[in-house]
């Protein structure tokens, strides 16, 4: 009875530990793969915060073992900063019920054609799939109202931008498209895992005022259109 009481008493102490495991024993490790200079961590490793990590701002992350022995999507999280605000279901190869609302002028980007514009970009997914840094499957959508919001700045404005987000051979990809006022905006994007990413958009519209505008971006006019095309590094 004492030798079951004792291996009783040990696992329980065993469990205690895992269950209060401090969140910030795992900091270090996420500070090395993402190259963040510092962070700072509480709570557990079941429920805890990041905070200030740079451009997700604080981070909420729960993690469910009932869920990870189900095969369902183990770890909930939530980031808040002035920038952005994520929240969803992750596993290491799959996001499931992904919110993301990004404000663009703060948006962390390469582009300086970015800098100081108003409106956000949105993005669901209900899920997205990746090995390898290939992307699997995916189904979600993205919008855009950033061609609206900077109207009396441009003196132009261009509608809202939706479409649906795929994977194609490896890639997300994305077609947008805008209609309004007779103006027609088509934008088809690919990002690839590594971080390569390409864009090409067509403007067809007859504000006069889209041609004082559009150049300013990169575009060409052809005929009676305007486009872009474009490779680069997104990450």
């Amino acid at each position: 009875m004492n030798k079951l009481y004792i291996l009783f008493a040990f696992l329980g102490c065993i469990l205690a530990l895992v269950l209060h495991v401090p969140l910030a024993w795992f900091s270090n490790g996420v500070i090395q793969k993402y190259s963040f200079e510092k962070i700072d961590a509480s709570g557990t490793l079941w429920e805890g915060h990041l905070w200030n990590l740079q451009d997700l701002g604080n981070v909420h992350i729960k993690l469910d073992i009932k869920n990870y022995l189900e095969k369902k999507l183990p770890i909930s999280f939530k980031t808040i900063s002035s920038s952005m605000i994520i929240s969803g279901d992750a596993s290491q190869t799959q996001f499931k019920n992904i919110n993301f609302i990004g404000q663009m002028s703060k948006l962390p980007s390469r582009d300086g054609r970015l800098q100081d514009l108003k409106g956000q970009v949105v993005i669901n997914f209900d899920e997205f799939f990746w090995e390898e840094q290939v992307c699997i499957s995916s189904k979600g959508d993205f919008s855009t109202n950033f061609l609206m919001k900077n109207a009396l700045k441009w003196n132009w404005a261009g509608p809202l931008l939706s479409g649906q987000i795929t994977c194609d051979n490896g890639e997300i990809v994305s077609r947008l498209i805008g209609e309004e006022d007779n103006q027609t905006i088509t934008a088809d994007i690919r990002l690839s895992l590594n971080g390569n990413y390409s864009l090409k958009v067509r403007v067809e519209t007859l504000d006069p005022y889209a041609d004082l505008v559009l150049p300013l971006f990169g575009f060409e006019k052809v005929d009676s259109d305007y486009r872009l095309s474009e490779q680069g590094t997104w990450l």
